[in-house]
């Protein structure tokens, strides 16, 4: 794949530089936070294709997500990989690859200590057949090789962040699983002045159940 061009490289600084200073000061109260706990994975047996994995992350984008309302920081879709075996989680993260493209990777990697504090997953009140088409969708931006939306532009679809990625998937199977909420946040973060938080997602009508992961006794 071809090098980010000038024009995505400022837009990835200027995201970084906004995203600091939506957290400010919240960055040294963290300074003596206790070990991650080890999360359960057990209800990976009640899982369906299309159910979503939350997660509360590290890191500046996880505390500006945290300080606009949200319990949890990171979405994305839940797929079961029948040649591996294994569930995995397709989403849109930034700054754990490069390029940042999404990506389908185990969830026992998406929901690891050194990416997640907490975890929950989420059932969306929907048949089977649109959860699973919700999927699909998600995996074929995967496959185009789409990168992180740096910018937060719901208008701009060539490139999708975490939770525009979920909205979407459900979106083109006629389901807003937002029902129209968004957190403003500041210009400086996103143009549009509001973007797409987990909470969101959490709160909308078409959110079944969450059910937080139970950490494991070591």
């Amino acid at each position: 794949m071809p090098l980010r061009n000038a024009q995505a490289t400022d837009s990835y600084l200027k995201s970084r530089f906004a995203a600091a200073l939506f957290v400010g000061i919240s960055l040294l109260l963290s300074a003596c936070s206790s070990p991650a706990p080890v999360l359960d994975l057990t209800d990976a047996d009640c899982w369906r294709e299309g159910d979503l994995a939350l997660r509360l992350g590290y890191g500046v984008e996880s505390r500006a997500v945290t300080m606009g309302g949200s319990f949890y920081s990171h979405v994305g879709l839940l797929h079961y990989d029948s040649t591996a075996r294994e569930w995995q989680v397709v989403h849109a993260v930034p700054g754990e690859d490069e390029p940042e493209l999404l990506k389908s990777e185990p969830a026992t990697v998406f929901f690891s200590t050194e990416r997640a504090q907490r975890g929950a997953w989420l059932r969306v009140d929907c048949t089977d057949s649109v959860a699973r088409k919700a999927v699909r969708y998600a995996l074929a931006k995967v496959q185009q090789h789409i990168e992180f939306d740096n910018s937060y532009l719901l208008a701009d679809t060539s490139q999708l962040y975490c939770t525009e990625l979920v909205w979407q998937s459900f979106m083109h199977q006629g389901l807003d699983i937002t029902n129209g909420r968004r957190q403003a946040v500041p210009t400086i973060f996103s143009k549009e002045g509001e973007c797409i938080f987990p909470n969101n997602i959490e709160e909308s009508e078409t959110s079944l159940f969450v059910k937080p992961l139970k950490t494991k006794s070591l």
